[in-house]
């Protein structure tokens, strides 16, 4: 092979190492951002849940004292 041919391969080698490097972090960056949203839905959930049952039991309370 050629200086020049080694050269170029040198370059593209970099390029591809660089590309890789960029999508790599890009993926990570993407994971934790999936990640945060994970917990954060699973968050609303619970609170949705405790709500849900707060209200519940709110409501039968106040049955209780309507029936008496």
């Amino acid at each position: 092979m050629s200086y020049y041919s080694l050269l170029i391969t040198h370059y593209s080698l970099l390029i591809t190492h660089y590309s890789l490097l960029i999508t790599h972090y890009s993926l990570l960056i993407t994971h934790y951002s999936l990640l945060i949203t994970h917990y954060s839905l699973l968050i609303t959930h619970y609170s949705l849940l405790i709500t849900h049952y707060s209200l519940l039991l709110t409501q039968h309370s106040a049955l209780s004292t309507h029936l008496r």
